[in-house]
């Protein structure tokens, strides 16, 4: 019984070892802030400052006001052509 605990207890050491690497992280040499090759951005950045466009207010005027021109001169005339018929006509100048 006493060996069979320990080839029980074995059995489950090594898997436990088989299984440690992929638990793992990768620590390596690149992820050392005071390695050679390790390289971080400075933490600013510039912005230029943008145009200022101030646009004028809005301007509303009052419509204008209508004028109309004065109705052309107009000829009416009534010519007979025979009795109870007649021809009306308006020639514009």
């Amino acid at each position: 019984m006493n060996a069979r605990k320990i080839a029980l207890g074995l059995a489950t050491g090594a898997a436990l070892l088989a299984a440690a690497p992929a638990f793992a992280h990768d620590f390596g040499w690149r992820a050392r802030p005071y390695s050679p090759h390790y390289y971080r951005a400075p933490a600013y950045a510039y912005y230029p400052a943008r145009p200022v466009v101030v646009a004028p207010p809005p301007v509303v005027y009052a419509p204008a006001p209508l004028y109309y021109a004065p109705p052309a001169p107009v000829v009416y005339g009534t010519v007979p052509i025979a009795p109870g018929f007649r021809v009306n006509f308006g020639i514009r100048l």
